[in-house]
C-alpha cells in the first residue's frame, strides 16, 4: 500500500470515529447537556454583567417606591412560568429520590429562566440587587414582627394578591436572588 493510500485510510477512520462519537453524544443526550451547560455559564456571565451595569444601594430607611414595585411585579410575572418549570423539575427529582450533584438536564431549564430574567430586568431598567432588595422588603412586610417602614407594609397590603400570584418558588427564587451583589 502506498503512503498516500495509508493516509487516506487513516483520515477515513478518523472521520468515521468523529462521526460515530457525534452520533453517540446526540443519541445519549450528552451533546444537548454539554451545550446547555456551556450556554448556562454564558447566561450567568450576562447576569453578572447586568449586575455591574445596574448597581443599587437603597437609601437608609427608604421604603420601596410603588413605581419600582410595579416594575418588580412585571419582571416576576414574566419569569414565573420559567421558574415554575424549574421548581416542578426539582420537586419531581426529590419525589423520585434522585439526588444528583449536578443536574445537567436541568441546565436547559435554568438557561431559559436566566435568559428571560436577564431580558426582563434589562428592559425594565432594574438590576438583580434592586430585585433582591424589593423581594426582601416585601417578604419582611408580610411578617408582622419585622422592622420595615410603614410605607412598605401599606404597599404590601395594597399589592398582596399580585405579589402572591407572581411569587417565585423556592428554587427559582434562590437562582434569581443569587445574582444580587
Amino acid at each position: 500500500m502506498r503512503r498516500s493510500d495509508k493516509a487516506a485510510v487513516r483520515f477515513a477512520l478518523a472521520l468515521l470515529a468523529v462521526v460515530l462519537a457525534a452520533v453517540l453524544l446526540y443519541v445519549t443526550g450528552w451533546a444537548t447537556m454539554a451545550k446547555n451547560i456551556a450556554v448556562l455559564a454564558w447566561r450567568g456571565n450576562a447576569m453578572t454583567s447586568l449586575a455591574k451595569r445596574t448597581p443599587f444601594t437603597p437609601s437608609p430607611g427608604a421604603g420601596v417606591a410603588e413605581a419600582r414595585l410595579e416594575v418588580y411585579l412585571a419582571v416576576c410575572g414574566r419569569i414565573k412560568p420559567f421558574g415554575d418549570r424549574i421548581d416542578d423539575w426539582e420537586d419531581a427529582q426529590t419525589a423520585s429520590g434522585r439526588r444528583l450533584a449536578f443536574k445537567g438536564r436541568a441546565a436547559g431549564l435554568v438557561e431559559s429562566y436566566l435568559r428571560e430574567f436577564n431580558l426582563a430586568l434589562d428592559q425594565q431598567r432594574m438590576g438583580p440587587a434592586e430585585f433582591a432588595w424589593i423581594e426582601g422588603r416585601m417578604r419582611q412586610a408580610r411578617e408582622a414582627a419585622s422592622i420595615v417602614p410603614e410605607s412598605d407594609r401599606v404597599l404590601y397590603t395594597k399589592y398582596r394578591a399580585r405579589l402572591a400570584a407572581s411569587a417565585l418558588g423556592t428554587h427559582a427564587s434562590r437562582i434569581a436572588l443569587g445574582f444580587a451583589q
